[in-house]
């Protein structure tokens, strides 16, 4: 150690600094308290985040989305992640180094990974800490073939993931939230203002959250029923998700989807 680390760390020992002085810039972990090691390592590079206590919650980032996010969304999805990726990697930028510049996304998913600003990463408050579960929950769909849009399912799917975590607040927050964008869906088709070409998106995230709502078990069965596939066809896209969704309603959600704008499946 050469003299100005041993000084640190002498005065640390002393009080003299304090512990985010020694924040780390990449956070590996590859297994939790208590268990076997994790079939996906995890790793939280913070080295374009500058204010010492932001970096010094980079390790409690990296934690709970190895071991809170990762086996929640494992149970959500019943998709081993580890078949695609065993490295998930997030990358944390502060604003002013963010290098994704245009349009106001504080996040963006990659093959096996993201990049996330602080401010939708790190600095996230809850009672368990900071944590992700939007980003990392594209990743986990990439297995599961054409999405006939890329936020299909999110909604069911982070309130769980909340919920699995620990973070009921959080959870209770996205249920408020699901019965407002209800009411207002319900809304827009009375009053002829939802546009024809968003009409089946619409009543798709309609029938996902009162599925959810009604029975929370069965945003499960969402992804164990979803018959997965690659033609791009918009069409194809809606017919798969749409026979999910009819299968997982017991038969009852078929017609409301054909009435609002849906093609025949």
């Amino acid at each position: 150690m050469n003299r100005t680390l041993s000084y640190v760390a002498a005065a640390c020992a002393i009080g003299m600094l304090c512990a985010p002085a020694f924040a780390q810039s990449v956070i590996t972990v590859s297994s939790c308290p208590g268990q076997t090691p994790l079939p996906v390592t995890f790793q939280v590079d913070c080295s374009n985040v500058a204010d010492p206590a932001t970096k010094q919650l980079c390790q409690p980032f990296a934690e709970n989305q190895a071991c809170k996010v990762f086996p929640a969304y494992r149970k959500i999805t019943g998709i081993n992640l580890e078949e695609s990726c065993p490295t998930f990697k997030y990358m944390i930028y502060d604003k002013d180094k963010w290098p994704n510049k245009g349009g106001d996304a504080g996040g963006y998913a990659k093959r096996c990974g993201a990049e996330l600003m602080t401010d939708f990463s790190a600095l996230i408050k809850s009672p368990i800490g900071p944590y992700d579960v939007h980003e990392i929950l594209h990743v986990y769909q990439d297995v599961l073939g054409a999405l006939p849009y890329s936020h299909v399912l999110f909604g069911p799917s982070m309130a769980e993931a909340r919920r699995e975590i620990g973070d009921h607040k959080g959870y209770w927050d996205a249920l408020t939230r699901m019965k407002v964008d209800l009411k207002a869906t319900e809304t827009g088709f009375q009053n002829g203002t939802i546009r024809p070409d968003d009409q089946c998106r619409s009543a798709e995230l309609y029938v996902e959250s009162t599925l959810y709502l009604k029975d929370t078990n069965n945003v499960e069965q969402f992804y164990r029923k979803l018959v997965r596939g690659r033609l791009k066809d918009m069409a194809d896209r809606q017919a798969r998700f749409n026979r999910m969704y009819n299968e997982v309603s017991g038969g009852t959600a078929k017609q409301y989807l054909v009435s609002h704008g849906c093609p025949a499946f």
